[in-house]
Protein backbone atom coordinates (compact mmCIF):
# COMPACT_ATOMS: atom_id res chain seq x y z
CA UNK A 1 0.00 0.00 0.00
CA UNK A 2 1.16 3.57 -1.06
CA UNK A 3 0.54 6.87 1.30
CA UNK A 4 1.36 10.44 0.78
CA UNK A 5 5.36 11.10 1.22
CA UNK A 6 4.39 12.63 4.72
CA UNK A 7 3.41 9.33 5.71
CA UNK A 8 5.22 7.08 3.49
CA UNK A 9 8.38 8.91 5.64
CA UNK A 10 7.11 8.57 8.68
CA UNK A 11 6.40 4.91 8.12
CA UNK A 12 10.02 4.50 6.75
CA UNK A 13 11.58 6.31 9.79
CA UNK A 14 8.82 4.09 12.45
CA UNK A 15 10.33 1.36 10.74
CA UNK A 16 13.87 1.86 11.82
CA UNK A 17 13.16 2.96 14.80
CA UNK A 18 11.16 -0.47 15.56
CA UNK A 19 13.91 -2.12 14.25
CA UNK A 20 16.59 -0.51 16.47
CA UNK A 21 14.16 -0.97 19.44
CA UNK A 22 13.77 2.92 19.89
CA UNK A 23 10.14 3.20 18.77
CA UNK A 24 7.76 5.27 21.84
CA UNK A 25 4.08 5.38 21.89
CA UNK A 26 2.11 7.79 23.27
CA UNK A 27 -1.62 7.08 24.22
CA UNK A 28 -3.86 9.93 24.50
CA UNK A 29 -7.59 10.09 25.69
CA UNK A 30 -8.63 10.11 22.05
CA UNK A 31 -7.34 6.29 21.75
CA UNK A 32 -10.32 5.47 24.21
CA UNK A 33 -13.34 7.64 23.15
CA UNK A 34 -13.33 5.50 20.33
CA UNK A 35 -13.92 2.45 22.55
CA UNK A 36 -16.50 3.95 24.85
CA UNK A 37 -15.02 6.14 27.10
CA UNK A 38 -15.61 9.99 26.85
CA UNK A 39 -13.33 13.12 26.89
CA UNK A 40 -12.85 14.92 29.46
CA UNK A 41 -15.41 17.53 29.02
CA UNK A 42 -17.95 15.01 29.47
CA UNK A 43 -16.37 13.83 32.64
CA UNK A 44 -16.27 16.79 34.06
CA UNK A 45 -20.12 18.03 33.03
CA UNK A 46 -21.45 16.80 36.72
CA UNK A 47 -18.68 18.95 38.20
CA UNK A 48 -19.61 21.89 36.38
CA UNK A 49 -23.54 21.34 36.83
CA UNK A 50 -23.02 21.15 40.88
CA UNK A 51 -20.53 24.49 40.68
CA UNK A 52 -23.25 25.88 38.47
CA UNK A 53 -21.12 26.02 35.45
CA UNK A 54 -21.83 26.00 31.71
CA UNK A 55 -19.50 23.20 30.82
CA UNK A 56 -19.17 24.75 27.71
CA UNK A 57 -18.18 27.85 28.56
CA UNK A 58 -15.32 26.13 30.90
CA UNK A 59 -14.09 23.25 28.33
CA UNK A 60 -11.28 25.38 27.46
CA UNK A 61 -9.47 25.12 31.39
CA UNK A 62 -10.96 21.64 32.15
CA UNK A 63 -8.10 21.72 34.69
CA UNK A 64 -9.36 24.79 36.83
CA UNK A 65 -12.47 23.35 36.82
CA UNK A 66 -11.25 20.69 38.62
CA UNK A 67 -9.64 22.99 40.81
CA UNK A 68 -12.64 24.93 41.27
CA UNK A 69 -14.88 21.87 42.26
CA UNK A 70 -11.87 20.79 45.17
CA UNK A 71 -11.81 24.59 46.58
CA UNK A 72 -15.45 24.22 47.12
CA UNK A 73 -14.70 21.17 48.84
CA UNK A 74 -12.54 22.64 51.48
CA UNK A 75 -9.57 21.47 49.45
CA UNK A 76 -10.84 17.54 49.73
CA UNK A 77 -11.08 15.82 46.33
CA UNK A 78 -13.14 12.74 47.95
CA UNK A 79 -16.32 13.45 46.12
CA UNK A 80 -14.36 14.42 43.03
CA UNK A 81 -12.55 11.07 42.97
CA UNK A 82 -16.03 9.36 43.27
CA UNK A 83 -17.10 11.26 40.40
CA UNK A 84 -14.36 10.01 38.15
CA UNK A 85 -15.11 6.44 39.60
CA UNK A 86 -18.83 6.55 38.66
CA UNK A 87 -18.69 8.01 35.17
CA UNK A 88 -15.90 5.63 34.20
CA UNK A 89 -18.51 2.69 35.36
CA UNK A 90 -20.97 3.50 33.36
CA UNK A 91 -19.16 2.74 30.18
CA UNK A 92 -17.75 -0.87 29.20
CA UNK A 93 -14.48 -0.34 27.44
CA UNK A 94 -13.01 -2.88 25.15
CA UNK A 95 -9.48 -3.10 23.86
CA UNK A 96 -9.26 -1.24 19.92
CA UNK A 97 -7.62 -3.03 16.82
CA UNK A 98 -5.33 -0.08 17.36
CA UNK A 99 -4.21 -0.96 20.87
CA UNK A 100 -3.81 -4.50 19.54
CA UNK A 101 -1.67 -3.69 16.29
CA UNK A 102 0.44 -1.73 19.02
CA UNK A 103 0.50 -4.35 21.49
CA UNK A 104 2.08 -6.64 19.00
CA UNK A 105 4.77 -4.27 17.43
CA UNK A 106 7.96 -4.54 19.70
CA UNK A 107 7.42 -1.40 21.25
CA UNK A 108 8.92 -1.52 24.45
CA UNK A 109 7.96 1.73 26.23
CA UNK A 110 4.78 2.71 26.28
CA UNK A 111 3.61 6.58 27.41
CA UNK A 112 -0.21 7.48 28.39
CA UNK A 113 -1.74 10.32 30.37
CA UNK A 114 -5.18 7.48 30.44
CA UNK A 115 -6.16 6.12 33.09
CA UNK A 116 -7.75 3.32 31.69
CA UNK A 117 -6.09 0.17 31.14
CA UNK A 118 -6.74 -0.54 27.56
CA UNK A 119 -3.22 -1.11 26.43
CA UNK A 120 -2.63 -3.29 29.54
CA UNK A 121 -5.00 -5.25 28.70
CA UNK A 122 -3.79 -5.85 24.99
CA UNK A 123 -0.51 -6.84 25.67
CA UNK A 124 -1.68 -9.07 28.12
CA UNK A 125 -4.05 -10.55 25.48
CA UNK A 126 -0.28 -11.34 23.37
CA UNK A 127 0.94 -12.97 25.98
CA UNK A 128 2.95 -10.20 27.28
CA UNK A 129 4.17 -9.26 30.73
CA UNK A 130 3.21 -5.11 30.83
CA UNK A 131 5.74 -3.19 33.98
CA UNK A 132 3.36 -0.47 34.65
CA UNK A 133 4.16 2.35 36.47
CA UNK A 134 1.96 4.70 37.64
CA UNK A 135 3.32 5.95 41.06
CA UNK A 136 6.48 7.52 41.47
CA UNK A 137 7.51 4.36 43.82
CA UNK A 138 6.71 2.11 40.77
CA UNK A 139 10.14 3.84 39.26
CA UNK A 140 12.27 1.88 41.67
CA UNK A 141 12.10 -1.70 40.91
CA UNK A 142 11.52 -3.34 38.03
CA UNK A 143 8.97 -6.07 37.15
CA UNK A 144 10.71 -9.09 36.18
CA UNK A 145 10.98 -10.69 32.36
CA UNK A 146 8.96 -7.54 31.30
CA UNK A 147 8.41 -6.62 27.37
CA UNK A 148 7.16 -3.77 28.17
CA UNK A 149 6.86 -0.79 30.36
CA UNK A 150 4.35 1.57 30.28
CA UNK A 151 4.56 4.71 32.03
CA UNK A 152 0.84 6.02 33.06
CA UNK A 153 2.14 9.74 33.90
CA UNK A 154 -1.12 11.12 35.17
CA UNK A 155 -2.45 7.94 37.40
CA UNK A 156 -4.36 5.04 37.12
CA UNK A 157 -8.22 4.38 37.84
CA UNK A 158 -7.75 1.96 40.10
CA UNK A 159 -5.92 4.61 42.51
CA UNK A 160 -7.97 7.15 41.52
CA UNK A 161 -6.83 9.60 44.71
CA UNK A 162 -3.30 9.48 42.94
CA UNK A 163 -4.03 10.58 39.81
CA UNK A 164 -3.24 14.02 38.31
CA UNK A 165 -6.48 16.80 37.13
CA UNK A 166 -6.94 19.60 39.27
CA UNK A 167 -4.71 23.10 37.77
CA UNK A 168 -2.66 22.93 40.86
CA UNK A 169 -1.85 19.22 40.50
CA UNK A 170 -0.33 20.32 37.04
CA UNK A 171 1.44 23.44 38.66
CA UNK A 172 3.15 20.82 41.23
CA UNK A 173 3.19 17.79 39.01
CA UNK A 174 7.43 17.98 38.77
CA UNK A 175 7.47 18.60 42.46
CA UNK A 176 5.35 15.39 43.05
CA UNK A 177 5.93 13.62 40.37
CA UNK A 178 9.62 14.63 39.16
CA UNK A 179 10.62 10.55 38.47
CA UNK A 180 8.43 10.32 35.49
CA UNK A 181 9.14 13.97 34.11
CA UNK A 182 12.95 13.29 34.06
CA UNK A 183 11.77 9.43 32.53
CA UNK A 184 10.16 10.59 29.91
CA UNK A 185 12.59 13.79 29.32
CA UNK A 186 15.09 10.98 29.01
CA UNK A 187 13.00 9.33 26.41
CA UNK A 188 11.97 11.96 24.14
CA UNK A 189 15.84 13.05 23.69
CA UNK A 190 16.91 9.91 22.20
CA UNK A 191 13.63 7.62 20.74
CA UNK A 192 10.86 8.46 18.40
CA UNK A 193 7.74 9.11 19.66
CA UNK A 194 4.27 8.56 18.04
CA UNK A 195 1.62 10.07 19.98
CA UNK A 196 -2.22 8.98 18.94
CA UNK A 197 -5.42 10.37 20.27
CA UNK A 198 -3.10 13.29 21.79
CA UNK A 199 -4.24 16.76 21.34
CA UNK A 200 -1.41 18.74 22.47
CA UNK A 201 -3.76 20.37 25.19
CA UNK A 202 -1.75 18.97 28.33
CA UNK A 203 -0.29 21.83 30.13
CA UNK A 204 2.18 19.29 31.77
CA UNK A 205 3.50 17.61 28.54
CA UNK A 206 3.80 21.05 26.83
CA UNK A 207 6.19 22.03 29.89
CA UNK A 208 8.59 19.19 29.51
CA UNK A 209 8.96 19.24 25.56
CA UNK A 210 9.33 23.35 25.51
CA UNK A 211 12.22 22.40 28.35
CA UNK A 212 13.00 20.09 26.24
CA UNK A 213 13.54 22.36 23.08
CA UNK A 214 15.21 24.98 25.11
CA UNK A 215 17.97 22.87 26.08
CA UNK A 216 18.56 21.56 22.24
CA UNK A 217 17.75 24.37 20.54
CA UNK A 218 17.77 23.10 16.56
CA UNK A 219 19.55 19.59 17.29
CA UNK A 220 15.66 17.68 18.07
CA UNK A 221 15.03 14.81 15.97
CA UNK A 222 11.57 14.52 14.58
CA UNK A 223 8.55 13.15 16.33
CA UNK A 224 4.97 12.30 15.00
CA UNK A 225 1.53 12.90 15.83
CA UNK A 226 -1.84 11.90 13.97
CA UNK A 227 -4.38 15.09 13.32
CA UNK A 228 -7.66 15.15 11.64
CA UNK A 229 -7.96 17.58 8.97
CA UNK A 230 -10.52 20.04 10.03
CA UNK A 231 -13.34 21.31 7.71
CA UNK A 232 -14.39 24.39 8.90
CA UNK A 233 -12.42 27.26 6.93
CA UNK A 234 -11.69 29.37 10.93
CA UNK A 235 -10.77 26.34 12.33
CA UNK A 236 -8.72 25.16 9.66
CA UNK A 237 -6.51 28.63 10.14
CA UNK A 238 -6.57 27.90 13.76
CA UNK A 239 -5.42 24.21 12.57
CA UNK A 240 -2.62 25.51 10.59
CA UNK A 241 -1.19 27.96 13.40
CA UNK A 242 -1.17 25.27 15.51
CA UNK A 243 0.64 23.20 13.30
CA UNK A 244 3.27 25.22 12.44
CA UNK A 245 3.79 25.85 16.10
CA UNK A 246 4.44 22.60 17.00
CA UNK A 247 7.16 21.67 14.23
CA UNK A 248 9.79 24.07 16.17
CA UNK A 249 9.27 21.14 18.87
CA UNK A 250 10.00 18.55 16.09
CA UNK A 251 6.59 17.50 16.08
CA UNK A 252 5.59 16.65 12.59
CA UNK A 253 1.82 15.91 11.39
CA UNK A 254 0.27 13.34 9.87
CA UNK A 255 -2.78 14.39 8.34
CA UNK A 256 -5.77 11.97 8.26
CA UNK A 257 -9.56 12.78 7.19
CA UNK A 258 -10.75 9.89 8.90
CA UNK A 259 -9.69 8.82 12.00
CA UNK A 260 -10.12 5.06 10.51
CA UNK A 261 -6.94 5.64 8.80
CA UNK A 262 -4.88 5.45 11.36
CA UNK A 263 -5.98 1.90 12.32
CA UNK A 264 -5.16 1.29 8.39
CA UNK A 265 -1.19 3.21 8.72
CA UNK A 266 -0.72 0.84 11.50
CA UNK A 267 -1.76 -2.19 9.85
CA UNK A 268 0.88 -1.13 7.54
CA UNK A 269 3.36 -0.60 9.40
CA UNK A 270 3.14 -4.14 11.46
CA UNK A 271 2.81 -5.59 8.19
CA UNK A 272 6.51 -4.26 6.40
CA UNK A 273 7.71 -4.82 10.00
CA UNK A 274 7.19 -8.41 9.76
CA UNK A 275 8.02 -8.77 6.36
CA UNK A 276 11.88 -7.84 7.30
CA UNK A 277 11.60 -11.03 9.07
CA UNK A 278 11.76 -14.43 6.93
CA UNK A 279 10.50 -17.86 7.94
CA UNK A 280 12.78 -20.43 6.01
CA UNK A 281 10.90 -23.86 6.26
CA UNK A 282 11.42 -27.09 5.26
CA UNK A 283 12.94 -30.79 5.89
CA UNK A 284 15.00 -32.95 4.10
CA UNK A 285 16.28 -36.60 4.60
CA UNK A 286 17.05 -36.49 0.74
CA UNK A 287 18.31 -33.61 -1.68
CA UNK A 288 17.48 -35.44 -4.58
CA UNK A 289 19.07 -33.91 -7.70
CA UNK A 290 20.65 -31.26 -5.08
CA UNK A 291 22.71 -33.42 -3.66
CA UNK A 292 24.00 -32.64 0.00
CA UNK A 293 26.90 -30.85 -0.62
CA UNK A 294 25.09 -28.36 -3.06
CA UNK A 295 22.20 -28.18 -1.35
CA UNK A 296 23.93 -27.23 2.25
CA UNK A 297 25.67 -24.46 0.61
CA UNK A 298 22.19 -23.26 -1.16
CA UNK A 299 20.96 -23.28 2.49
CA UNK A 300 23.57 -21.59 3.86
CA UNK A 301 24.41 -18.75 1.13
CA UNK A 302 20.58 -18.22 1.06
CA UNK A 303 20.46 -17.41 4.66
CA UNK A 304 23.91 -15.74 4.87
CA UNK A 305 22.41 -13.44 1.90
CA UNK A 306 19.26 -12.62 3.49
CA UNK A 307 20.66 -11.51 6.84
CA UNK A 308 23.57 -9.38 5.03
CA UNK A 309 20.78 -8.11 3.18
CA UNK A 310 19.27 -6.99 6.84
CA UNK A 311 16.37 -9.91 7.16
CA UNK A 312 15.67 -11.24 10.60
CA UNK A 313 15.51 -15.21 9.99
CA UNK A 314 13.22 -17.20 11.58
CA UNK A 315 13.89 -20.99 11.45
CA UNK A 316 11.92 -24.30 13.61
CA UNK A 317 15.09 -25.80 12.85
CA UNK A 318 13.74 -28.75 10.15
CA UNK A 319 15.94 -31.58 9.82
CA UNK A 320 18.15 -31.17 7.02
CA UNK A 321 17.82 -27.58 6.78
CA UNK A 322 18.01 -26.04 10.06
CA UNK A 323 21.81 -26.65 10.73
CA UNK A 324 22.68 -24.53 7.20
CA UNK A 325 20.52 -21.83 7.54
CA UNK A 326 21.40 -21.09 11.14
CA UNK A 327 25.21 -21.29 10.51
CA UNK A 328 24.60 -19.21 7.05
CA UNK A 329 22.99 -16.68 9.70
CA UNK A 330 26.14 -16.84 12.26
CA UNK A 331 28.82 -16.30 9.30
CA UNK A 332 26.75 -13.04 8.39
CA UNK A 333 27.08 -11.96 12.52
CA UNK A 334 31.21 -12.71 11.67
CA UNK A 335 31.50 -11.07 8.77
CA UNK A 336 29.51 -7.73 9.84
CA UNK A 337 31.18 -8.42 13.75
CA UNK A 338 27.90 -8.22 15.54
CA UNK A 339 27.33 -10.71 18.25
CA UNK A 340 24.08 -10.02 19.26
CA UNK A 341 21.98 -12.94 17.51
CA UNK A 342 18.63 -11.64 18.82
CA UNK A 343 19.10 -8.72 15.58
CA UNK A 344 19.50 -11.60 13.45
CA UNK A 345 17.55 -14.68 14.16
CA UNK A 346 14.58 -16.61 15.70
CA UNK A 347 14.64 -19.82 16.49
CA UNK A 348 12.06 -22.40 17.66
CA UNK A 349 12.81 -25.88 17.44
CA UNK A 350 10.11 -28.20 18.04
CA UNK A 351 9.25 -29.90 20.87
CA UNK A 352 10.34 -33.48 21.83
CA UNK A 353 7.75 -34.49 24.08
CA UNK A 354 4.13 -35.38 24.77
CA UNK A 355 2.54 -32.65 26.86
CA UNK A 356 -1.01 -31.70 28.31
CA UNK A 357 -2.79 -34.44 26.80
CA UNK A 358 -1.66 -33.72 23.19
CA UNK A 359 0.44 -35.65 21.16
CA UNK A 360 2.98 -34.64 18.90
CA UNK A 361 1.56 -33.93 15.76
CA UNK A 362 -1.36 -31.86 17.93
CA UNK A 363 1.81 -29.85 19.85
CA UNK A 364 3.85 -29.11 16.62
CA UNK A 365 0.39 -27.97 14.92
CA UNK A 366 -0.16 -25.66 17.77
CA UNK A 367 3.45 -24.47 18.08
CA UNK A 368 3.55 -23.72 14.35
CA UNK A 369 0.31 -21.41 15.26
CA UNK A 370 2.29 -19.79 17.59
CA UNK A 371 5.29 -19.20 15.84
CA UNK A 372 4.97 -18.66 12.33
CA UNK A 373 3.33 -15.63 12.52
CA UNK A 374 6.36 -13.90 13.95
CA UNK A 375 7.33 -13.50 9.75
CA UNK A 376 5.64 -11.62 6.85
CA UNK A 377 7.79 -14.07 4.27
CA UNK A 378 8.02 -17.79 4.06
CA UNK A 379 10.49 -19.36 1.70
CA UNK A 380 9.73 -23.10 1.68
CA UNK A 381 12.82 -25.39 0.64
CA UNK A 382 12.89 -29.18 0.04
CA UNK A 383 9.83 -31.00 2.07
CA UNK A 384 10.55 -34.77 2.65
CA UNK A 385 11.47 -36.89 5.06
CA UNK A 386 11.85 -41.04 5.74
CA UNK A 387 9.00 -42.75 7.15
CA UNK A 388 10.09 -43.74 10.45
CA UNK A 389 8.14 -47.57 9.92
CA UNK A 390 8.96 -48.48 6.60
CA UNK A 391 12.47 -45.95 5.75
CA UNK A 392 10.60 -45.27 2.73
CA UNK A 393 11.10 -41.49 1.16
CA UNK A 394 7.35 -39.53 1.73
CA UNK A 395 6.54 -35.90 1.52
CA UNK A 396 6.94 -34.17 4.75
CA UNK A 397 3.55 -32.98 5.63
CA UNK A 398 4.91 -30.63 8.35
CA UNK A 399 6.14 -28.56 5.66
CA UNK A 400 2.31 -27.83 3.87
CA UNK A 401 1.28 -27.34 7.47
CA UNK A 402 3.36 -24.31 7.89
CA UNK A 403 2.64 -23.62 4.01
CA UNK A 404 -1.50 -23.47 5.03
CA UNK A 405 -0.76 -21.64 8.15
CA UNK A 406 1.30 -18.75 6.88
CA UNK A 407 -1.31 -18.16 4.51
CA UNK A 408 -3.65 -17.87 6.47
CA UNK A 409 -1.93 -15.92 8.88
CA UNK A 410 -0.97 -13.27 6.08
CA UNK A 411 2.15 -13.87 5.01
CA UNK A 412 3.78 -14.14 1.71
CA UNK A 413 4.85 -17.03 0.59
CA UNK A 414 7.83 -18.05 -1.47
CA UNK A 415 8.11 -22.17 -2.56
CA UNK A 416 12.13 -22.38 -4.40
CA UNK A 417 10.19 -25.35 -6.53
CA UNK A 418 13.73 -26.17 -8.10
CA UNK A 419 14.75 -27.69 -4.68
CA UNK A 420 11.85 -30.56 -5.27
CA UNK A 421 9.43 -32.80 -3.46
CA UNK A 422 6.66 -30.71 -1.33
CA UNK A 423 8.78 -27.48 -2.65
CA UNK A 424 8.32 -27.89 -6.35
CA UNK A 425 4.08 -28.84 -5.38
CA UNK A 426 3.21 -26.06 -3.09
CA UNK A 427 5.42 -23.45 -6.38
CA UNK A 428 3.38 -25.25 -9.05
CA UNK A 429 0.22 -24.23 -6.55
CA UNK A 430 1.39 -20.68 -6.47
CA UNK A 431 2.21 -20.18 -10.24
CA UNK A 432 -0.88 -21.83 -11.29
CA UNK A 433 -3.33 -19.35 -9.42
CA UNK A 434 -0.76 -16.47 -8.74
CA UNK A 435 -3.33 -13.52 -8.47
CA UNK A 436 -4.73 -15.40 -5.36
CA UNK A 437 -1.82 -15.61 -3.96
CA UNK A 438 0.11 -12.10 -5.13
CA UNK A 439 -3.51 -10.22 -6.30
CA UNK A 440 -1.42 -6.89 -6.68
CA UNK A 441 1.78 -8.76 -7.58
CA UNK A 442 1.84 -9.68 -11.60
CA UNK A 443 5.25 -8.42 -11.76
CA UNK A 444 7.17 -10.72 -10.14
CA UNK A 445 5.41 -13.61 -11.89
CA UNK A 446 8.37 -14.10 -13.70
CA UNK A 447 10.88 -14.16 -11.02
CA UNK A 448 8.68 -16.44 -8.97
CA UNK A 449 8.63 -18.57 -12.97
CA UNK A 450 12.51 -19.06 -12.83
CA UNK A 451 12.50 -20.33 -9.26
CA UNK A 452 11.06 -23.84 -10.44
CA UNK A 453 13.75 -24.10 -12.46
CA UNK A 454 15.75 -27.05 -11.33
CA UNK A 455 18.88 -26.61 -13.60
CA UNK A 456 19.81 -22.80 -12.65
CA UNK A 457 22.72 -22.51 -10.15
CA UNK A 458 22.61 -21.87 -6.38
CA UNK A 459 23.38 -18.23 -7.00
CA UNK A 460 20.73 -17.26 -9.18
CA UNK A 461 18.34 -18.74 -7.10
CA UNK A 462 19.77 -16.36 -4.31
CA UNK A 463 19.53 -13.63 -6.26
CA UNK A 464 16.16 -14.60 -7.49
CA UNK A 465 15.05 -14.87 -3.65
CA UNK A 466 15.89 -11.48 -2.78
CA UNK A 467 15.02 -9.79 -5.37
CA UNK A 468 11.24 -10.87 -4.89
CA UNK A 469 12.13 -10.21 -1.15
CA UNK A 470 13.13 -6.90 -1.70
CA UNK A 471 10.13 -5.85 -4.23
CA UNK A 472 8.20 -7.05 -1.67
CA UNK A 473 9.51 -4.77 1.12
CA UNK A 474 9.25 -1.87 -1.09
CA UNK A 475 13.27 -1.73 -1.73
CA UNK A 476 14.26 -1.04 -5.34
Amino acid sequence: MKFEIGIESFINNYLKALKEKNAVVFIGAGMSVSQGFFDWKRLLKPIADKLGLDIEEEQHDLTSLAQFFVDDHGGIRGELDQIIVEEYGKTTMSVSENHRILARLPIQIYWTTNYDRLIEKALLEQGKTPDIKKAQSDLTVNLPKRDAIIYKMHGDIETVSETVLTKHEYEDYNKNRELFSNAFKSDYVSRTFLFIGFSFTDPNLDYLISRIRTTLGQNIKPDYYFIKKETITRAQRRQELKVNSLKKYGLNPLWINDYSEITSILKEIESRFLRTTILISGSADDYGSFGEKRAIELLHDLSKNLSHNSYKILTGFGWGVGSAVINGVLDNMQTEGNQNIDNYLIMRPFPQFETKGKNLKELWKDYRKKFIPLAGIAIFVFGNRKNKTTGVLEEATGVIDEFNIAFESGLLLVPIGATGYVSESLWSKVISSFKDYYPNHDYLLDDFKTLGDSRIENSVIIQTVIKIINKLNLRQ
